[in-house]
């Protein structure tokens, strides 16, 4: 058993556990916010389409129904510029829906 700190290291860093972990912490996720339950947040990655439940506790006090929260570098941010991109393109869905109907 090697109990070298620096050899254990640099074997922990080079097992790809471990490098897997660092890429998924550094990939950046988008999510939408579908609902709360409880202490987690409904959500739906804007990606793979997954839906996930995040813990209330990790996200930004302000989000409500509808946010676009984006995963960075372990931190969820509010992401009001996307929010308000998605919000306008759904009502014009809803618009051209009715119009359709007319």
């Amino acid at each position: 058993m090697d109990l070298n700190i620096e050899n254990n290291i640099n074997h922990i860093s080079n097992n790809s556990f471990s490098k897997e972990l660092k890429n998924t912490l550094n990939k950046e996720c988008i999510f939408s916010i579908d609902r709360f339950e409880g202490n987690f947040a409904v959500c739906e990655n804007k990606i793979t389409n997954e839906m996930v439940n995040i813990e209330k506790t990790l996200l930004p006090k302000n989000c409500k129904e509808g946010d676009i929260i984006k995963f960075i570098n372990g931190v969820y941010i509010l992401d009001n510029n996307a929010t308000n991109n998605e919000q306008e393109e759904i009502k014009n869905i809803v618009n051209n829906l009715f119009k359709k109907n007319k």
